[in-house]
């Protein structure tokens, strides 16, 4: 359904566990997605407004909880991950929700 507009390249990080050090390491995939911006507004008395992104992502591995993409030079850590799956069930590509 989307396959036309899965155009933007952008890099997939996922977390492959902390060195020894304590800094967390990460393996690299290439990637393309479909990306939206979102706005989320809080009701309250200060009337917050939340921006964000959704990644539509098709890659050849999945992301985990903890990974991140870069895109446009700039990293966005991943809050939510959704699996789009086409009527058969196969997996379409991921629905990242970045703030």
């Amino acid at each position: 359904m989307f396959e036309d507009r899965l155009q933007e390249p952008v890099t997939l990080q996922v977390p492959e566990g902390t060195f020894s050090d304590g800094q967390d390491s990460y393996t690299e995939y290439s990637a393309c997605a479909l990306i939206t911006d979102f706005t989320q507004r809080d009701i309250n008395r200060y009337g917050t407004v939340k921006n964000g992104k959704i990644f539509l992502l098709r890659c050849d591995n999945e992301p985990l909880p903890g990974s991140r993409i870069i895109y446009e030079e700039k990293t966005y850590d991943i809050k939510d991950i959704k699996i789009c799956r086409n009527l058969n069930g196969e997996t379409e590509c991921y629905r990242c929700v970045v703030a």
